[in-house]
This record gives structure tokens, sequence and C-alpha cells, in this order.
């Protein structure tokens, strides 16, 4: 005879009870729901998630076995950090309810919180499952396998998705990043219709998608090294080639040779001809916006120079004459745009002081871009500091020369408060009270062209930023870009950090990236910076790998006689010089760069006017001297850590500096070109 087991759950709650038990958790919900509004301050956030754990406990108390209860228990536990008493609570609600779609998202999202991502694949999929349509399950299993380095299976989800969810900017953004990581390894035309769709987006940075854009391209045309079996109507008149000229890098050496050969058919046709033929314009049109965006990299033969000169001396000579209008000189126009701005001739300011109606379509486009371009020099900015002569002016001409880096768009990123992004990156640190603060303050010291620093001002709560550089051109692009984007919390101001003052106000956070390898006196501007930068504050620098940058200290040695920093034709010849070169060692560490493929880029990766590198040893001695705690380096992904962690065994500590130096000769491509780390300012003593 079976004797029965007693049931330890309670009954099952109805009634008066029931209804408290719903009110309580209606409570908890909704202060859950305002917590993740990016309208409160960390102090608020965290008071409201105390009160849905109060809330969520009272319903718990009259039901404790209520499924719904414990599964928005476990978000309200993942939402405070406390991911074991999430996982507690949301798979003691799946033990009553294994086939609950929404249970089982929640628990993805705990395994994903632990960076166990095998077991939030398994409950993301049983999501989808029990509950299809009903979560965000599928995104969420596309995201996991990106995090897990399934990259290929990432990207197909995500690309499955931007069918029916191509507003969505967390899949938009998704989409481009994961592009940029892979490659076709064959011709697919269902993927090149996806590509043709992706190039219309906007709000992402579609530079990621030349990776797969032009390996796609290189099999469609059958390029190799001796050229291609595909007729010239055929490339000139194919969408995606058109749409990658006009949107996306062309990171290929193939791709390259092929527009400079059809660059060159174009001009040399239509110079013998006497116009450009209907027919091409799109294509010739395409190459222009090609050359404006990566600056006209490629280089030009002394006969097309010479054919170009031709040109121009056509369009100031037609339009110094009475009557001349852009339509008479479009196709002119149009030809030379395709090696050069138009800066550089004579009747340049007549010719952009034509009504816009007076414009064609063929060349409206350029004439916005070159309207933009005036509009930067329009700027003024209020000076920190004298701007700096002698040697150290030679860094600030050349990026008055070359802003870096030329953007167009922002990273997508989720609104969140900066000391909660610390915490989850820094789990360890013991962050002062000061970044609670409603209003944080942030110094980004030596922004450049502003893209960094602008994203911090929009994506990160509650905070004002001013951003510094010693360039004018620099501040006057991203002065130009914060105004198209609407961002009123970031002023830009010009200085030398070597002879930057105590400011008015101290920040909490002081953020130096990519900055400090490139000024001689590197210690002087790092103790001004300092000086402005609260007690316990953070401050966030990036520097060069000396080992990841070697490629890049063989080819300064190689061309180190030639005189090419400022001569833009130089550059030109010398870039694609390194291109065919095979006596550089791991050269793809260059032609991978996206900053290979621009000429602000190039100039400032390989030939900068002074440059530094560093080491893990290194960074600990200037850690050491300038009295800061090494937080962590904030550039690693998960795969890198588990790595690190096995290579070192028991004795692994991911803040000692001597194990990374070690890891990091075992695998020098470890910090893809830059250390990215923080600081905590301890000071002891009054530094001198």
């Amino acid at each position: 005879m079976a004797i029965p087991v007693q049931s330890t759950k309670r009954p099952k709650v109805t009634g008066h009870k029931s209804q408290t038990m719903k009110l309580h958790r209606k409570h908890a919900y909704d202060a859950l729901h305002a917590s993740q509004s990016s309208n409160h301050s960390p102090q608020h956030n965290s008071k409201l998630l105390t009160q849905a754990r109060l809330q969520i406990e009272q319903a718990l108390d009259l039901a404790m076995d209520d499924g719904d209860c414990l599964n928005l228990l476990a978000r309200i536990e993942l939402e405070r950090g406390q991911v074991l008493a999430a996982e507690q609570a949301i798979y003691q609600a799946l033990e009553d309810a294994p086939k609950n779609g929404g249970y089982w998202y929640s628990a993805g999202h705990v395994a994903l919180a632990q960076q166990n991502f095998e077991k939030a694949q398994t409950a993301f999929r049983n999501a989808i499952e029990f509950a299809p349509k009903e979560t965000r399950a599928e995104v969420s299993l596309a995201y996991t396998l990106a995090q897990d380095g399934k990259l290929v299976d990432a990207f197909q989800h995500y690309r499955e998705l931007a069918k029916t969810q191509s507003q969505d900017l967390h899949i938009r953004s998704q989409v481009v990043d994961l592009a940029s990581q892979i490659q076709a390894d064959y011709y697919d035309i269902e993927l090149e219709q996806d590509l043709l769709s992706f190039l219309k987006w906007d709000k992402v940075n579609l530079n990621q998608m030349g990776t797969l854009v032009c390996s796609l391209l290189e099999y469609k045309f059958g390029l190799n090294q001796q050229g291609t079996a595909t007729d010239f109507d055929g490339i000139a008149h194919c969408p995606l080639f058109l749409a990658a000229l006009r949107h996306t890098l062309i990171k290929s050496e193939r791709l390259e040779k092929l527009i400079m050969a059809l660059r060159h058919e174009l001009l040399s046709h239509s110079s013998q001809q006497g116009q450009l033929s209907k027919d091409y314009i799109s294509l010739c049109q395409a190459i222009a916006q090609y050359g404006l965006r990566n600056e006209f990299i490629l280089p030009a033969t002394m006969a097309e120079s010479d054919m170009v000169l031709v040109l121009e001396n056509l369009i100031d000579s037609a339009l110094s004459q009475f009557g001349c209008t852009p339509l008479d000189v479009s196709g002119a126009l149009l030809l030379v745009s395709m090696y050069q701005n138009w800066q550089g001739l004579n009747q340049h300011e007549k010719l952009m002081s034509f009504d816009t109606t007076n414009w064609p379509e063929e060349t409206y486009q350029l004439k916005l871009w070159h309207d933009e371009f005036q509009t930067l020099k329009s700027y003024s900015f209020e000076q920190l500091t004298n701007i700096p002569l002698g040697r150290d002016h030679n860094v600030k001409t050349q990026y008055e020369n070359f802003p870096y880096p030329r953007w167009e768009t922002l990273d997508y990123k989720k609104n969140i408060n900066y000391s909660v992004a610390l915490r989850h990156e820094f789990p360890h640190a013991k962050l002062p009270r000061h970044l609670l603060e409603d209003n944080l303050n942030i110094l980004i010291a030596g922004c450049g062209t502003g893209r960094h620093a602008i994203n911090v001002a929009k994506y990160f709560n509650g905070v004002t930023v001013l951003a510094v550089d010693i360039s004018q051109s620099s501040l006057s692009y991203a002065k130009h870009m914060a105004l198209k984007l609407d961002i009123d919390n970031i002023d830009f101001k010009l200085a030398d950090l070597t002879k930057l003052p105590v400011l008015g106000k101290k920040f909490s956070i002081i953020e130096c990236s990519g900055v400090l390898h490139h000024i001689r006196h590197y210690k002087k501007a790092l103790s001004n910076l300092l000086s402005n930068l609260k007690p316990n504050g953070l401050i966030k620098i990036a520097l060069y790998s000396k080992r990841t940058r070697e490629p890049v200290t063989q080819v300064r040695e190689l061309f180190r006689r030639e005189e090419i920093k400022s001569d833009h034709h130089k550059i030109q010849i010398t870039r694609h010089a390194i291109m065919q070169s095979e006596a550089i060692d791991n050269k793809i560490g260059i032609t991978s760069s996206d900053d290979f493929y621009s000429m602000s880029g190039t100039v400032d990766m390989l030939f900068h006017e002074y440059e530094k590198q560093y080491t893990p040893i290194m960074i600990k001695k200037l850690c050491d001297e300038f009295q800061l705690s090494f937080l962590g380096f904030s550039n690693l992904s998960h795969k890198t850590k588990v790595d690190f962690k096995t290579f070192h065994g028991k004795q692994a500590d991911l803040l000692d500096l001597k194990q990374w130096d070690v890891f990091e000769e075992k695998f020098p491509h470890t910090f893809s070109n830059m250390f990215q780390f923080y600081c905590q300012y301890q000071p002891k003593l009054k530094l001198n």
C-alpha cells in the first residue's frame, strides 16, 4: 500500500488575499519599471528597486509559490545585481511551470548575467518554443550567440529578425557590428539583397558593413589578382557596388584597384568624347562620394592628374563667364570630384555662391557636402590655455590638417547611469559617493572630433561633459556633429593638456583615451589632469600596446626617411606601397583596421608626429608613480578573461599587471592595438 506524501506547497490563494497579493505584485512591477527609466539618478533607482523588492516580498508572503511573483522577484534581483538570488527565484518558478515561456525568458537573462552562454541559449530556445512571439527571446538568443563567439549563427539570426523588425536600433546595430567580423565565402544573391536593404539604414555606423559587403562583391565580380571577367557595364550598374561606394568602407585591395581602373576609364573616355555619358553618371557620383568619405585616399597617375587639371581650368574659365551656372559645368565637376574636392578651384567661392535652385540633381548632393565643409570653418571656442609652439606644435598642425576620426553616426547603446556601468564592469571597486550624484561632471581630455565624447553625453544619464582638444579643426567637427544630433549637455574648449590649469570645478571622471601616447611631456599632462579630479575619482586611460603595434613600428621604420606626413600625394603612394608590400610582418594588423581606409585614419595610425608605446609593466610603473589604483582593463572580451584565468591557473588575478605582461607576451594581439583601463586616484602625498 502506497503511503501518500504530504505536499509542502500552500493552497492556492483566493479571494481577498489574492487581490492583495496582485496589488503588491503590481506595485512591485511599477517600481521596477520606473527604476529602468533614464530620467532617474542612481540613488533614486536604488530606492525604487528597494520598494519593488519590499512589495514582491509582501506578495510572496501571501503566495509563496506564485510563479509570476517569483518571476518578478528574479527580475528585480537581477536589476539589483543579486544574480544568485535571481537564479533561485526563477528556477523555483520553473519547477511548477516548466513550459512557461516567460519564465524561461527570465532564466535566460539570469544565465546571461552569469555569462553562462550555453545555459542562456537553452533557456531562450525554450522561451521561443513555449511562448513564441510573446517575449523578445529571439533577439536575446541572437545576442547570446554573438556573446558566445558564434558570429555567423548570430548574424543569421539578426538577419532574419531585421526582415520584420528593421526599425529596431538594437537589431540594426548588431547586424552591422557582426557584419564587421565576418566575410562571405561565396556569392549569395539573397545576402546581396539583404545587404542592399541594410545599406539604406540610418542611425547606425554603416562603415562596419564594409568587410562583409566587400567580400561578397569580390565573389560577385570574380575578382582576383589579374582583375575581373565582369564587363564595365556590369560593374557600373551593380546596385550593391554603387551603394557600397556611397555608404560603407571599401576594405579590399582588389576593389580599390577596380575603383581606380573604373575611375581612369571614366575620365579618359569622357575627356575623349568631350562629355560624361548619362549612363555612367551614377557611377561617377558614387566614386565622388566615396572619395569625399575617405578623403581621397586613392592615388592618381600623372596622366590622370593632367586630365583633371585641364578640367579644373575649363570649370574656372566657364564660371568666369557671365551667365554660367553649375548646370553648365556639372559633367566636368563630377569627373573632378572623383579625384579631389572643390577647394582647389580658383572660382570656388563663385561656384558655392549659386542658389540651391541653380544646382542640377547630378551634383546637388556633392554641393551639400561642400556646404557642410564650409560650415565647419565658422565655429570658435574658448581657449583654456595657450596653444603650443615648437616641436609639440607639429601634433596640433597634424590634426588641423587631418581631423581624426571622420565619423557620421554614433554607436547605438542603451541609456544607463555611468556608476551602474562601472559597478558592472568593476564589481570589486569601492566607488566614491560622488559618482552617484544627479549631475556627474565628466572631462574628456583630447576629444578629437568628438565621437566618443558625444556618445558619453548622449547615453549616460545625468552627465555634463567638458570636452577639450588642441585642434580647432577637430573641435569644429565635434561641435558640428553635436548640433546635428541635438546634444546640449556637452561643451567644447581648446586646451593644451601640458598647460592645463586647475579649472573652476573638479570632475568625478576624466577620460583620456588615445591621447597621452601622442604627448611628449605626457607626465605633465597626466599630472594636470589628476589635479582636476575629485578625491577617489576615476580616470580612464587608453595607451598603445607596444606588442600589438609591431607592424606599425615596422612601417614607420621602412618609410622613416620619407617626408610624407603632410604631403597628400605621398601619403597616397606610400599607403599603396604598404598594401603591395610583402616585407611587413603581420600586415593584416594594419590592413584590417578601418583607419587604413581613410586619409586622416592612415596618418593617425601610421605617420603620426609623435608616438609612445606601452606594455602592462610600463602601465604599472605609471600607476605607481601617480598614485593610481588600477581597477582593470575595460576592453576585454569574456573569452579573453577566461583564457587569462586558464593560462595563470589558481593564481590568476585580473588586476595583476605583471600577469598581464606575461600573458600579452604569449598572446601579443590580446589588446587589439590599445590598452583601455580605469584607475582610481588615491593620493597619499601631494604631487609636485
